[in-house]
């Protein structure tokens, strides 16, 4: 093989595997609304309509929320993808109650799929 055909044959191998690696990074999102206001990794979220979007790295994900009107990123957190036994209706946000009465957002329950997206504190 001469020079200009190796140079090639590796140039092909490259984008193949980028692109392989590319296709491993699951992304996704979701229209959620939260039915109170609460905390999601330290930062206080309104009770309102947004957007959801994860771009996972198995298990794990970053997660962003943005506000459904478009007036900004609210966080960006990281979190888990799990898959669970049944597939959900509907988008479901499950808080945890503090002793403190502050509402976490312990994870987004995502419609349609039996995943959902868990949060640590």
């Amino acid at each position: 093989m001469t020079y200009r055909q190796v140079s090639r044959v590796f140039a092909l191998g490259v984008a193949a595997l980028l692109l392989t690696a590319l296709g491993a990074l699951a992304k996704g999102s979701k229209t959620i609304n939260l039915p109170y206001a609460g905390t999601l990794a330290g930062t206080r979220v309104e009770a309102g309509h947004y957007q959801i979007a994860w771009v996972e790295h198995s298990p794990e994900a970053t997660v962003t929320l943005t506000r459904e009107d478009g007036k900004g990123v609210v966080a960006t957190v990281q979190g888990k993808i799990e898959e669970r036994s049944s597939k959900y209706e509907r988008n479901m946000v499950i808080y945890d109650s503090k002793p403190d009465g502050t509402q976490v957002i312990s994870e987004v329950r995502l419609g349609g799929s039996n995943k959902a997206i868990v949060f640590g504190e």
